[in-house]
């Protein structure tokens, strides 16, 4: 990476201390133990998905989510907006919902409209993004669910949308017949 050496050597120290999903008490100790984070990990972010450091940047996200970093909702659209291929995006879409992340509801569509043709049989990518969007709730994210559960959407989005918004029987949705 191009940090400068002593900030290297404590990125390093900060990654080493992330294993998958952090607890918000477990993201508050690393933060306790290294201060520098809050301010830096955004930026951390940048610089590992501009490596291709995908790894590094899931390590990090996962730390920033529970902190509710100052930048990390930006800095998970540039990686999506930039459609770089390798990261998780389905762990990255999460993350963008578990922050309440209002202003990447149109980016989180995005998401899911590029998907769309290469999810298929079960479409996860597309689920995720709908959960994301539910979990935002503002009235822009629910009218994005709402718009995929209209054709021509495939019919296990459409599905799992109406789900979310808890209208499948109002659509007159068939379970067996949308995701069979």
């Amino acid at each position: 990476m191009n940090f400068p050496k002593d900030e290297n050597s404590q990125v390093d120290l900060v990654e080493s201390l992330v294993n998958g999903f952090l607890a918000e008490q477990d993201a508050r100790s690393i933060a306790a133990q290294y201060p520098e984070v809050a301010g830096s990990i955004v930026s951390w972010i940048r610089e590992a998905a501009h490596m291709g450091n995908w790894a590094r940047v899931g390590r990090f996200a996962n730390l920033a989510a529970p902190l509710r970093v100052v930048g990390l909702g930006g800095v998970l659209q540039e990686i999506f907006d930039s459609d770089v291929q390798g990261s998780n995006e389905e762990d990255l879409v999460d993350i963008l919902g578990e922050i309440q992340a209002a202003d990447a509801v149109a980016c989180l569509f995005r998401v899911a409209e590029r998907s769309a043709s290469k999810d298929a049989p079960a479409y996860w990518l597309c689920q995720k993004v709908i959960s994301s969007l539910g979990e935002i709730g503002t009235p822009e994210a629910l009218e994005r669910i709402r718009r995929m559960t209209a054709s021509p959407w495939p019919d296990a989005v459409r599905w799992h949308a109406a789900v979310e918004l808890e209208i499948e029987e109002e659509l007159g949705f068939d379970e067996d017949r949308m995701l069979g």
